[in-house]
C-alpha cells in the first residue's frame, strides 16, 4: 500500500479521565480539585436529573454551563463513569479533601505564630507535599512543592488519552461539562500525552508513512474508526515566507502567526481544522515546518490549548511562558505543566524580561486584571519587534477591520499595533496583513 497522510480535519481531543482536558487537569493538586468539585458533581446532578441538564442545554443562554450534553439513555455509562472514578481516583479525591481540610484548618488554628507545631497535623495525604506560610498580612495558606506533585503518585498520565474523530462541521458541544463516552464515530487512544508516538502521528499531515507501521504504533486494534482518518492524497504544502517583510496571519481567536524570513512565532496557538465551509481560516496546513516561537498569555483553557499543542509539538523549537506564583494552587507552573506533556524547551519570562530573537526581540509587559482579580501571576503581554516593527499580543479581544479601526473587549485575543508610516497591506477575510 502507498504511505497515507492525515486528513485535514481529523481532530484530536485530549481527555483526562475521559473528561476534555485542559491544564488545571494536569497538576495534581487542582486536577484533584477539579475531579472532585466539578466532574463528579455534574455528573451526579445529571443521573439525578436528566431532564434538567437536556432543558437548560436547549436555552442558548446556559451554553457553557455545568451540563452534560447526554440524553437520558446515556445514563448507565455515566453511572459506570462516576463509579469508575470513585474507585480508581480514590487517591485524588483523598487529595482534594485533604487540601480542603488542612485549608480550613489553618485558618481556624494559624493566628500569627510560628507555623511549625502545625506540620504534624498537616492530614496525610499532603504530609511532605506542601509548606505552610502566612502573608504579609498574618494570613495563613499553603504552598504546594509543585515538582513533587509530578513525581508523586498523585500524577496520573494512565488516566490520560486522545480522542480520534473526523470533523464535517465547526460546531461541537461545550467540551468541558461532558464527558467524552464511548462513540462509533471516535477512537480513544489511552497513550499520556508526553508519548512522543504523538508526534508521529501528526508529523503525517505533511509527512506520510505506511498506515500499518502507525497502526502498529498506536496499538490500535480496532480499525474501523482509525482506517478513516488517512488519505493518499497530500495536503498542499505552504512555501516557506521568504520576502523582506513581517508578515502577521490571523489565525482566529487568539492566535497570531508572525513570520519573517528568519524566524516564526505563534502567539496562543489555537486552530481550526479545515473542511467544507463557508468561513475561511488558516489551519495546520497554513503553518510553517518550524515554529521558532510559541508564546502562551496566561493560563485560560482557550489560550493554553492542549488540542492545538500536543498536535504541534514537533514543529515547537521553544515555547515561552508567563511566570506563575511559585505553588499556588489557583495558578500553577505553565512551565511544569508543559513539561509533564512532552515540551522540552519551556522558557518562563518574567514582566519586562527581554529575549532576543534573529531581527528584533520579545518583551514581556505585566497584565492587570484578568482571572476575577484573583492572585494570578502567569499572565503577561508580548511586545515582539521585529525588522523594527513593533506587534503588541496581549490578552484582549480586537477586531481588526478594512479601514485599520482597532476595536477592543474584555474577552480575550491578540492586538496588532501599527504606524502610519508602515507599508501595510491586507487581506480582512483572512487576517493577512504585510509590515514592510
Amino acid at each position: 500500500m502507498p504511505p497515507v497522510y492525515l486528513k485535514p480535519n481529523a481532530i484530536a481531543e485530549p481527555l483526562f479521565n475521559q473528561w476534555y482536558a485542559w491544564s488545571y487537569l494536569i497538576p495534581p493538586a487542582s486536577a484533584a480539585m477539579y475531579m472532585a468539585n466539578s466532574h463528579l458533581k455534574i455528573l451526579e446532578s445529571f443521573l439525578e436529573a436528566p431532564q434538567v441538564h437536556q432543558t437548560a442545554l436547549k436555552d442558548p443562554a446556559m451554553r457553557g454551563g455545568p451540563f452534560i450534553a447526554y440524553d437520558a439513555s446515556r445514563a448507565p455509562e455515566l453511572q459506570a463513569l462516576l463509579h469508575q472514578t470513585r474507585q480508581q481516583q480514590t487517591d485524588l479525591l483523598a487529595l482534594a479533601q485533604a487540601i480542603q481540610d488542612l485549608d480550613q484548618w489553618l485558618l481556624q488554628t494559624a493566628t500569627g505564630y510560628s507555623l511549625e507545631p502545625l506540620y504534624e497535623k498537616i492530614p496525610a495525604p499532603l504530609k511532605g507535599y506542601v509548606e505552610l506560610v502566612y502573608d504579609a498580612n498574618h494570613h495563613p495558606s499553603i504552598r504546594l512543592l509543585e515538582g513533587l506533585l509530578y513525581r508523586s503518585p498523585y500524577y496520573h498520565p494512565e488516566s490520560q488519552a486522545i480522542a480520534l474523530s473526523l470533523g464535517t462541521s465547526d460546531l461541537r458541544t461545550f467540551v468541558l461539562s461532558t464527558p467524552r463516552l464511548p462513540d462509533p464515530q471516535q477512537i480513544q487512544v489511552a497513550i499520556p500525552f508526553s508519548d512522543r508516538r504523538w508526534d508521529q502521528l501528526f508529523q503525517m499531515r505533511q509527512h506520510p508513512r505506511s498506515y500499518s507501521e502507525i497502526k502498529k504504533l498506536l496499538e490500535i486494534s480496532d480499525d474501523t474508526v482509525f482506517s478513516t482518518l488517512f488519505t493518499e492524497t497530500p495536503d498542499s504544502d505552504p512555501p516557506s515566507y521568504t520576502d523582506n517583510s513581517v508578515r502577521v496571519r490571523y489565525c482566529g481567536h487568539a492566535c497570531v502567526l508572525i513570520e519573517t524570513s528568519e524566524v516564526s512565532i505563534l502567539c496562543d496557538p489555537l486552530l481550526g481544522y479545515q473542511h467544507s465551509s463557508s468561513v475561511p481560516r488558516y489551519t495546520y496546513s497554513d503553518l510553517p515546518d518550524v515554529i521558532d516561537y510559541a508564546l502562551i498569555t496566561h493560563n485560560h483553557q482557550d489560550h493554553v490549548m492542549f488540542e492545538t499543542l500536543l498536535q504541534l509539538r514537533h514543529k515547537i523549537r521553544k515555547i515561552i511562558v508567563p511566570k506563575s506564583n511559585k505553588g499556588s494552587l489557583i495558578d500553577p507552573s505553565l512551565k511544569l505543566i508543559l513539561q509533564a506533556i512532552g515540551f522540552t524547551q519551556v522558557q518562563e519570562i518574567d514582566e519586562l524580561e527581554t529575549l532576543n530573537i534573529p531581527q528584533g526581540y520579545i518583551t514581556s509587559l505585566p497584565v492587570l486584571g484578568e482571572h476575577g482579580d484573583l492572585n494570578i501571576g502567569a499572565k503577561n503581554a508580548y511586545w515582539i519587534e521585529l525588522q523594527g516593527k513593533a506587534i503588541l499580543a496581549p490578552p484582549i479581544l480586537i477586531t481588526l477591520n478594512p479601514n485599520f479601526i482597532v476595536t477592543s473587549s474584555n474577552s480575550s485575543a491578540n492586538l496588532i499595533f501599527y504606524s502610519s508610516a508602515w507599508n501595510v497591506t491586507v487581506r480582512p477575510t483572512l487576517g493577512h496583513i504585510i509590515l514592510s
